[in-house]
């Protein structure tokens, strides 16, 4: 019996950003290992350190030694990064300091009344002006909060800044959203949070976290995954991948579709749940409907699941697209123009995608839209596609994944 080629990857991205931040307002000295090595996440450590963090960062790993964070002396530049930009809009407002966020042309484009709109609600003195976010030192009064957004951007802004409200705030989802950030302060602090179907108590406390291993970012994964679920004879087990429940819709999909994707080493660390996932190839996949709740669990892999439905037999409907068009791109755009100048047969109908799978489509010029995810994406189209392709900017992906060529290297066959 062949054993599987053997893949690590950078810790989780939003993961990173999260406990980046919950560790610059703990007590103590910190430690955060395995973090992820991209753009987005730099964002973060250098708008922390901006605001007096002591972030020493070494490869992928860093301490973080802070606990009250002051006011930065010029604007802080967010990047790219939408998580970045709505994180800490909360985590400074509930900080009682002052700051202006910013972005790049991309993260302006991008909604974030989402977010002003509760954390005023709660006290914040905050507003959006001319694509930025400024925040005066504010006194937050807690209160009753409803998340309306199927996004966790906003629900983890809310629950950051509750931290240091002056009284408890209730926060109720309309739609369960990734987990992420309850998680890792409940499993180090389970008096400051409580969590009860929809509804979460946030208490003010002040919060220790000392070291924190993050897991391999299954978004990053999934491009590779992908590609083996593709490519006949591929065997490979990623090492050591988040498999939040929240998180492994594409998983659970692609299994739906008659791929062989199993689970194996499951564990539980710092709240959440760690596996090691096989893959191994098991001939063409078939089409399936793909619905509303599937697609909030796997929000950031409908790109490459696009591309893999659309060499894949039959017809997938994805239900639900609405947030892809509020994403660093449109991404509804992106795919459905890229995949169509493939010769795909794709149509968008009432917020619903409709790919219907082809025997083989052709490489082309593909336009990115300076997108990571559609980047990553259509270079995995490029190996199972006729002709040359040809990206028009493919340094986007040093966003989330870096190091993602090197790996693509390490397991193609």
């Amino acid at each position: 019996m062949n054993s599987p080629k053997i893949l690590r990857l950078s810790g989780d991205k939003s993961i990173s950003h999260r406990a980046l931040m919950l560790a610059s307002i703990s007590y103590g000295d910190n430690r955060i290992t395995n973090l992820c090595n991209g753009a987005d996440v730099q964002s973060t450590i250098d708008c922390l350190t901006a605001c007096g963090a002591s972030i020493n960062k070494n490869g992928n790993s860093c301490n973080i030694t802070s606990g009250i964070l002051s006011n930065p002396t010029t604007p802080l530049n967010c990047g790219n990064s939408g998580t970045t930009m709505r994180l800490l809009a909360g985590l400074i407002a509930g900080q009682k300091i002052s700051a202006v966020l910013y972005g790049d042309s991309s993260l302006s484009k991008r909604p974030m009344d989402r977010v002003i709109k509760p954390l005023k609600k709660i006290g914040a003195d905050i507003k959006y002006i001319d694509n930025k976010i400024i925040i005066n030192k504010s006194e937050l009064i807690g209160g009753e909060i409803l998340n309306s957004t199927s996004s966790a951007q906003v629900k983890s802004s809310i629950i950051l800044a509750a931290l240091n409200a002056n009284a408890t705030t209730n926060l109720t989802e309309t739609y369960q959203t990734r987990d992420h950030t309850e998680k890792m302060i409940s499993y180090h602090s389970s008096k400051s949070i409580m969590l009860e179907d929809n509804r979460i108590t946030i208490k003010p406390s002040k919060l220790h976290i000392e070291n924190i291993e993050i897991p391999g970012d299954l978004s990053k994964a999934s491009f590779l995954i992908a590609y083996a679920c593709l490519k006949p004879g591929s065997d490979i087990l990623f090492e050591n991948i988040l498999i939040n429940p929240r998180r492994i819709g594409f998983i659970n999909t692609l299994n739906k579709m008659g791929a062989r994707i199993s689970i194996e080493n499951k564990k539980s660390k710092y709240g959440e749940k760690v596996g090691s996932i096989r893959v191994k190839y098991n001939g063409r996949l078939k089409n399936i409907r793909v619905d509303e709740q599937a697609v909030r669990d796997m929000i950031d892999e409908i790109p490459i699941l696009s591309i893999v439905a659309a060499l894949s037999k039959g017809v997938m409907t994805i239900s639900g697209i609405s947030e892809l068009k509020l994403k660093e791109s449109n991404r509804v755009l992106g795919i459905a123009s890229n995949l169509r100048s493939m010769g795909c047969d794709i149509k968008e109908v009432n917020e619903e995608l409709s790919i219907k799978g082809q025997s083989y489509l052709y490489n082309t010029n593909i336009k990115t839209y300076s997108d990571h995810r559609i980047a990553m994406a259509f270079h995995i189209a490029s190996f199972f596609s006729k002709h040359t392709m040809i990206i028009d900017d493919l340094e986007c992906i040093k966003i989330s994944f870096p190091d993602f060529f090197n790996k693509l290297d390490e397991i193609m066959l």
